[in-house]
């Protein structure tokens, strides 16, 4: 035997390793597992990484027990009903009953009804049930379109405790609704066969229908079949109860001149809603023009959910969507550039679901070695 030959080693851990002092994850110690543990939940990258994961888990956690208590506390108040949702149910109440639809109110009557009797005609099988089961059925639906705006179920939590988003979730409007089909109708045209049916209520979404004509000429098509679809299902409408159309033309007398004055509600001229609201759509039609000119898909969106017969605060709800309109790509440009400071204050938004994560650099994650260092053979 040649004792020159060298002799094989063995890739095969030494019994010492599993009771060393530096336990690595992936051995079968209960402190091995439990490092595996912690460096797969706290991200490790960066320091930069870990601190945002620190404080974005934070603010999370802070705002959802937030969020919880604030729905544990309304439930015990009556099973939370919706305000809003009421007059949609108490309509279609109407129309099974026979009941007048219409009757003259003030902006803070609860209960009316202020739309075309289309709607009211659609929703008839609601009436068929409790009224409770319908309002969180309704809110539920506002949860998923908050959800669809926000782009991550994490941004959703944080912008649901803000009091425009969360007063909507308590009424049960439209509003959510509507700015999620506005925003899908900026990305997909078969939600623009949807943008006719909101116009007929709000009327602010009707300035999309042309910003979309003119920015993306190949839905022009299902811009025509859209709003023939709605035009033709309002005559159907017609045709089966023409009384219930001449009552809501004849709301528009008393509407219009109604008092803008309620909770959150601010008006241009407070005294006299109808010319209140031909000044705002003037206003939101002028700056869909700008928006056509210069092909601006945010401007376009806030003219069109911003432009309702009644002007809330509460309607900046739907604002949440101008993050993945264009707040997501002009924050990514930024923290891009030079400085990686900028890396450092938007580290929370990449575990928030609001931004990509970044490639690790070397200078944060895995320094350098310094120069004329020997690597090990």
């Amino acid at each position: 035997m040649n004792s020159a030959t060298p002799v094989a080693r063995s890739n095969r851990p030494s019994p010492q390793a599993s009771y060393g002092q530096d336990p690595r994850p992936g051995d079968g110690s209960p402190i091995g597992r439990a490092v595996a543990l912690v460096r797969r939940a706290v991200p490790s990258q960066s320091r930069a990484d870990t601190l945002g994961w620190l404080i974005a888990w934070f603010i999370l956690v802070a705002i959802a027990v937030q969020v919880a208590w604030i729905v544990i506390f309304n439930l015990q108040r009556g099973w939370w009903p919706a305000y809003d949702t009421h007059a949609y149910w108490l309509a279609a109440k109407h129309f099974l009953n026979g009941d007048p639809l219409y009757a003259p109110a003030l902006i803070t009557t609860g209960g009316a009804y202020k739309y075309p009797p289309l709607f009211a005609q659609l929703i008839v099988p609601l009436g068929m049930v409790p009224e409770l089961p319908v309002d969180w059925a309704w809110r539920i639906c506002g949860v998923m379109c908050l959800r669809y705006m926000c782009g991550s179920w994490k941004l959703a939590v944080i912008a649901a405790l803000q009091w425009p988003v969360m007063i909507e979730l308590d009424f049960g409007n439209v509003t959510l609704a509507l700015g999620a089909v506005a925003l899908w109708s900026l990305r997909d045209r078969r939600a623009v066969y949807l943008l006719p049916w909101f116009a007929g209520m709000k009327f602010g979404p009707a300035l999309l229908l042309p910003y979309l004509w003119f920015t993306r000429p190949e839905w022009r098509r299902t811009i025509v079949v859209g709003c023939a679809a709605f035009g033709g299902a309002c005559l159907a409408s017609f045709a089966v109860a023409p009384g219930l159309w001449f009552d809501y033309l004849g709301t528009f007398g008393w509407e219009t001149s109604s008092q803008m004055s309620a909770n959150f509600v601010y008006a241009l001229v407070p005294n006299h809603g109808g010319t209140d609201f031909v000044l705002r759509f003037a206003i939101a039609a002028a700056l869909t023009v700008v928006a056509i000119r210069w092909r601006l898909d945010w401007l376009a969106f806030v003219a069109a959910v911003a432009t309702m017969p009644i002007f809330s605060l509460t309607r900046l709800a739907v604002l949440v969507a101008l993050w993945p309109i264009c707040l997501r790509a002009m924050v990514d440009r930024w923290r891009r550039a030079d400085g990686s400071w900028r890396r450092w204050l938007t580290a929370p938004l990449i575990h928030l679901d609001m931004l990509p994560a970044l490639p690790i650099e070397q200078s944060e994650a895995d320094p350098a070695p310094p120069a004329g260092a020997v690597s090990p053979a």
